[in-house]
């Protein structure tokens, strides 16, 4: 009989627990919020339409190029280096990648992908292999630009640099690896990065795919405009890949296009960076800025009376980090322009206005390749 009791006073516990349980649950489901529905399927395929269509509409813009070593092109060089070192064929062309910037048929690309080559072939979208005639180019900016002639050339919009914001979402098209029409997506990681080179200018950085092959090809914005040609990538680093802004892109093409060469701006200041010592030294109450030690004869540092001593603190109103970032404002302003320099001379502020001069040269600022 207390057996019974027993099993029976269990029985109606758990009767009781699972009434409760389902209450509860009844309740929970009544008071939580519905899930959130998917997206509905028309929004998705709308923006995939027109990703799909804006690199549909720059793919015609983009080109693969094939810079040929000397020997290939010429044959008594060929003959001569087999009678020398007893090699037979050429070594493989150079793989790049470039952009047509006009209906004429220029076409802008890294100087390293073109640097020494005999001769450049230029693969379109359509499947037209045309030579190229090499037009001029700046080493330090790594910029050349090639002209193809042909019908029907679709060149790229340009876009402005640097309205170009960290996060905004960006495209790379080019010929990784000799993979014609790579398409791949990114960011924009960082901005005003420097290169280690001797490199006149900063560069975007991207996540972006960006392999050998890529470089010389177009960053393009969500827009299809240009916003960057690929430039470089970071042994060992994935997901770091740099680009030059277009805007430093367009003066060097633009140069080139109108008067056969790039003039760069000049200032003719000597400068380097202050130490921690040296500032104290002058007066100034951190490093930050640009130490002249001297300027050239002539030049617009000289004409407005600037010593060796002064801080240049700000440019333009823009303070300045170090010697390197006062060239590089230098270098992204054109000839004529007029600016403005906050300078710290003895431990006073001084204010003076400059105007922008072309570097003194003669004929092209660097050597081209010997193909024409």
């Amino acid at each position: 009989m207390k057996s019974l009791l027993r099993f029976l006073a269990f029985f109606a516990v758990v009767v009781l627990v699972f009434v409760v349980g389902m209450s509860w649950r009844g309740g929970f489901s009544r008071s939580a919020p519905p899930a959130a529905p998917f997206p509905p399927s028309g929004i998705l395929e709308a923006e995939d339409r027109a990703f799909t269509g804006l690199v549909a509409g720059a793919l015609p813009s983009v080109v693969s190029i094939d810079a040929l070593p000397p020997d290939a092109v010429n044959p008594s060089l060929r003959a001569l280096k087999f009678f020398l070192y007893g090699r037979q064929g050429s070594p493989p062309p150079q793989l790049g990648s470039g952009v047509i910037v006009s209906k004429e048929g220029h076409v802008v690309t890294n100087y390293h992908v073109i640097e020494g080559a005999g001769a450049v072939r230029i693969h379109l979208n359509d499947g037209r292999t045309l030579p190229a005639r090499y037009m001029g180019g700046d080493r330090r900016s790594d910029i050349a630009v090639l002209k193809i002639e042909g019908a029907d050339l679709q060149p790229v919009r340009w876009g402005d640099s640097d309205r170009v914001l960290i996060g905004q979402r960006v495209f790379a098209v080019g010929n990784p690896l000799g993979l014609q029409e790579t398409v791949t997506q990114g960011i924009i990681s960082g901005k005003g990065r420097r290169s280690l080179s001797e490199a006149a200018n900063e560069f975007f950085q991207t996540d972006a795919a960006i392999n050998r092959g890529n470089s010389g090809g177009p960053l393009l914005d969500m827009r299809g405009e240009l916003i960057g040609i690929t430039s470089m990538i970071t042994e060992g680093s994935d997901g770091i890949a740099f680009a030059i802004p277009s805007n430093v892109v367009r003066r060097v093409y633009e140069g080139i296009r109108d008067r056969g060469r790039f003039i760069r701006p000049w200032f003719g200041a000597v400068m380097r960076s202050l130490t921690p010592e040296m500032a104290a030294q002058l007066g100034a109450s951190s490093p930050r800025g640009a130490l002249l030690v001297g300027t050239v004869e002539g030049s617009p540092a000289a004409s407005v009376g600037l010593e060796p001593g002064d801080i240049v603190t700000a440019f333009n109103g823009r303070p300045i980090v170090d010697h390197i970032d006062l060239r590089n404002r230098i270098a992204e302003r054109a000839i004529g322009d007029k600016i403005t320099l906050d300078v710290l001379r003895r431990g006073k502020p001084v204010s003076v206005s400059a105007v922008i001069a072309a570097e003194p040269s003669d004929g092209e600022a660097v050597d081209g390749p010997p193909f024409r």
